[in-house]
């Protein structure tokens, strides 16, 4: 028995998997090991084999969650979310596996184990939903696609798009991604200073725009619609997505959001009408969006909600992977050079190479990557509501209330990440990322990133394509974790030095 060769990160939890090794040795010495189901745990207490409530029932002795300290009268915990969100929630897990934070008079529950974040996401008894005025802000935005939509539209959303995401269609987006990464590339002069965020943002919208549409030449087009892309995701801060009423205001900044996000609209309406009409397959997402399998199809609507998704997931969130990782690479010229190497090993996709073989000879650069998605996962928090009353492990959660799942919480573990503010890389040698415990930058279950496996591969082609032939070195100036709709680097930038004139 061997791993698939149309992907180098099977995932999924049923028929066979891949067990990486243990969670505490962080250099494990081993390569894969094969197993044939999943590991299984004997029910007792109530407990189904993951360690969830059976349905219908709750721990006998289910307590309320603790509340986090530092709360202050009629604000709660409102001023330490704005002001330093990432260490209020680093400190949480000291308190419990579940934790209450409040927001006014409204309490808000934080998850802080892996387990409990399991029995949230995997939801085998449809406990949470997506819900909230979190939600519901985020579909004002950006429609009512797979990533906002409620359970009971999400499960029919998927499998119609699923098609688009199949591995065989992966060595076709993957020469799409080098294609752009090469045509980046190309603009940057020796000694010139990136503002890395921006540039990491043209980089992947000129990549999730070819990788969406073939069908014609989006070049004259593509500077429009990245300025439209950034002005819609600057617009999203914390504050605006628990107080959305300030997107209603008469302000200027209001002004340039509305029309951003009216050329957006306009752009995908025009081109699913072209592609319907088309009817052709141009090895793209959107072919794939608009061609029926069957009787059901997407609707007009239900295409540009997936593409609305697709493309502000695939530009703001890979964008700040990209970024992150330069910046951890111009802090280490060991390992810099050693990622280097490694692509420099590594021919572009020709007509003999399939996407899993090249991803298969960067395993130091996949390493990068899986850290980076670790210790700097662009989604960093995202909420669920409990639609019953249930229990997370030994407390009970209220119909109603809003409950906070954090991959930073869980990344930033120790028990489960040694020394977890330390880049390190080598922590992925011989394991499989999606299958570690608490490792949830695409979250998991039913409503895990649909994309997960082209963002990843994205994101390692990406990082060769740039480190073959460019060295990044860090300039004067602090660079630090901006919690918006996603973990940004700001401050960063950095010094481009061509291999070749070193």
């Amino acid at each position: 028995m061997r791993l698939s060769p149309c992907r180098q990160f099977p995932a999924g939890l049923g028929g066979d998997y891949v067990e990486s090794p243990s969670y505490g040795d962080e250099r494990p010495q081993g390569g894969w090991r094969i197993m044939r189901s999943p590991l299984r745990r004997t029910p007792r207490g109530g407990l189904d084999h993951d360690g969830l409530p059976e349905r219908g029932k709750a721990p006998e002795r289910a307590g309320r969650p603790p509340r986090a300290p530092g709360g202050r009268p009629l604000l709660g915990h409102m001023k330490p979310l704005l002001t330093d969100p990432l260490g209020l929630l680093a400190a949480l897990p000291r308190h419990g596996e579940v934790v209450e934070l409040r927001f006014g008079r409204t309490p808000t529950y934080v998850v802080c184990s892996p387990e409990a974040a399991q029995r949230v996401l995997r939801n085998s008894d449809h406990a949470f939903d997506k819900g909230g005025v979190f939600y519901e802000n985020m579909r004002s935005i950006v429609g009512d696609g797979m990533a906002t939509c409620p359970l009971a539209k999400h499960k029919r959303l998927r499998r119609l798009a699923q098609p688009a995401f199949h591995s065989g269609r992966m060595t076709g987006y993957a020469r799409t991604v080098q294609a752009q990464v090469g045509a980046v590339t190309a603009t940057w002069r020796h000694g010139q200073i990136l503002d890395v965020l921006p540039e990491m943002r043209s980089l992947a919208t000129r990549s999730t725009l070819a990788t969406m549409f073939c069908r014609r030449d989006l070049g004259p087009e593509v500077a429009g619609l990245r300025r439209a892309v950034t002005d819609f995701v600057d617009h999203q801060t914390i504050l605006r997505m628990i107080a959305p009423g300030l997107n209603r205001l008469p302000t200027r900044r209001n002004h340039r959001y509305r029309e951003s996000e009216a050329r957006l609209l306009r752009f995908l309406d025009e081109e699913i009408a072209a592609y319907r009409r088309d009817g052709a397959d141009h090895g793209d997402l959107m072919s794939m969006f608009t061609t029926a399998l069957d009787s059901d199809r997407l609707s007009d609507k239900e295409v540009r909600d997936t593409a609305m998704t697709v493309l502000l997931g695939g530009i703001t969130a890979t964008a700040v992977g990209h970024a992150w990782a330069l910046h951890q690479l111009s802090q280490d010229s060991a390992l810099d050079a050693e990622v280097a190497h490694e692509a420099q090993a590594v021919t572009r996709l020709g007509q003999g190479h399939t996407a899993a073989d090249v991803m298969a000879r960067l395993p130091r650069t996949r390493g990068v990557v899986a850290e980076v998605l670790r210790m700097r996962s662009p989604s960093w928090i995202f909420p669920r509501v409990a639609v019953t009353d249930t229990a997370i492990g030994s407390r009970r959660i209220p119909a109603g209330a809003q409950v906070l799942l954090s991959p930073y919480v869980l990344h930033h573990r120790p028990d489960l990440f040694p020394s977890p503010e330390a880049f390190d890389p080598y922590r992925w040698d011989g394991r499989d990322p999606h299958q570690v415990k608490g490792w949830l930058p695409f979250g998991a279950g039913e409503s895990k990133c649909i994309g997960y496996e082209l963002a990843f591969m994205d994101l390692t082609l990406s990082l060769a394509g740039i480190i073959r032939s460019w060295r990044l070195l860090p300039c004067p100036g602090s660079v630090r974790p901006r919690p918006r709709l996603h973990l940004e680097p700001h401050g960063l930038t950095l010094r481009l030095t061509e291999r070749n004139q070193r």
